[in-house]
């Protein structure tokens, strides 16, 4: 008897490197079964994460036998339709869109439905009814630290569709928290990626890792969402960032997601204006999407400095030290609930406020800790 096919469905239909990799993991974990990647909108990922998205009914209609269905995981239990629909645009339309239909609620759910195609209010949580066919539905560990907020009937909708799965798990205790006080008790797990090291793509990684070390030598990684970009973020960044650069070490800018609502070049390049010339010197812009080698960049760091969960993850796996950038200081939700559920050693910055080991008052230890850190 052929094994059943699996579909993995996830916010990989557009560029995030955290739902990318999380979709190349779970394909890595299906063993010999046929796999088909679906998600909200068709989208040719070849190039960047070397598979191709196609619309989940599409995929569906086509499988005949049955199949089984699971949700690759990222931060989609509170993940709303405006959300999902706006970062499936390009950022010309993403900007005419919110400006057209984000001051008024009801008339942001009629665009989302009519972009989406789908009147699930969380578009990337599905219940039985939603995948004709599925003989095992099943949700890896996910998040969903915002799912308080959410309307009374959403939040009803993402605990059914949790509750009549065969397998969901969430990723951190802060949504593990929200749904227990609803109800629903579900298990606890770590997100995919901390598996990363012992994975297929690991051998792809440190390839990665030493082609950006002989082309950069000692580079600190630099990654942070478009919303951090404030001038006096920047500028508070910058001076962090010169107080503890060695000498020869050069920063590396990179884009973590060039979808709607995550990073911009734009906001990465203002970095400059705030660096001393002799460190605007040492600025390396880097323009790659592909998902190998950004997570290369990650690998082959001294340290890595991001808003990114999963770059964070991905330096964590290779021994690099990581530093959570926040915009201001508690201010991401996501990364301090699950790094305080798995690794509540993780250092946090955010300007005026800095804790754990490698933002000690004494930049020598700081310079110690990273050479050390980077060795073993």
């Amino acid at each position: 008897m052929s094994a059943i096919d699996l579909v993995l469905f996830g916010a990989f239909d557009r560029h995030n490197y955290g739902d990318l990799l999380l979709a190349r993991l779970a394909a890595e974990s299906a063993g010999g079964r046929s796999v088909h990647f679906a998600g909200l909108r068709a989208w040719d990922a070849r190039s960047v994460a070397g598979f191709a998205v196609h619309p989940l009914p599409e995929v569906i209609a086509d499988l005949k036998q049955g199949y089984d269905l699971y949700h690759v995981g990222g931060e989609i239990l509170d993940c709303d339709a405006w959300t999902a629909a706006v970062m499936l645009l390009d950022e010309e339309s993403a900007a005419r869109a919110i400006a057209c239909f984000d001051a008024d609620p009801c008339a942001r759910r009629r665009e989302a439905v009519r972009r989406l195609g789908t009147h699930r209010p969380l578009p990337y949580v599905l219940r039985r009814g939603d995948a004709p066919g599925v003989r095992r539905l099943g949700f890896a560990p996910c998040g969903g630290t915002g799912f308080d907020a959410l309307p009374r009937s959403v939040q009803r909708a993402a605990l059914a569709a949790l509750a009549a799965a065969d397998e969901a798990r969430v990723r951190d205790a802060r949504t593990r928290a929200l749904f227990a006080r609803q109800g629903l008790s579900l298990p606890l797990a770590p997100d995919p990626a901390e598996g990363l090291a012992a994975s297929n793509l690991a051998a792809a990684l440190e390839t990665h890792a030493a082609g950006w070390r002989a082309r950069l030598g000692a580079y600190r990684l630099v990654q942070f969402a478009a919303e951090c970009a404030t001038d006096p973020w920047l500028a508070a960044l910058a001076a962090w960032l010169e107080a503890g650069r060695e000498a020869g070490e050069c920063f590396a800018l990179v884009r973590a997601g060039a979808a709607p609502w995550h990073d911009t070049l734009e906001a990465l390049e203002r970095l400059s204006r705030f660096l001393s010339p002799s460190n605007r010197a040492a600025l390396r812009l880097i323009d790659e999407l592909r998902l190998e080698a950004i997570g290369g960049l990650a690998a082959g760091a001294v340290e890595v400095c991001a808003t990114s969960l999963h770059l964070l993850l991905t330096a964590r796996a290779f021994g690099v030290p990581a530093v959570a950038l926040e915009r201001e200081p508690h201010a991401a939700r996501k990364l301090r609930a699950y790094f305080g559920t798995w690794h509540p050693e993780q250092t946090f910055w955010a300007p005026g406020v800095a804790s754990g080991p490698s933002h000690s008052n004494d930049m020598h230890f700081l310079k110690i800790f990273r050479k050390v850190v980077h060795v073993q």
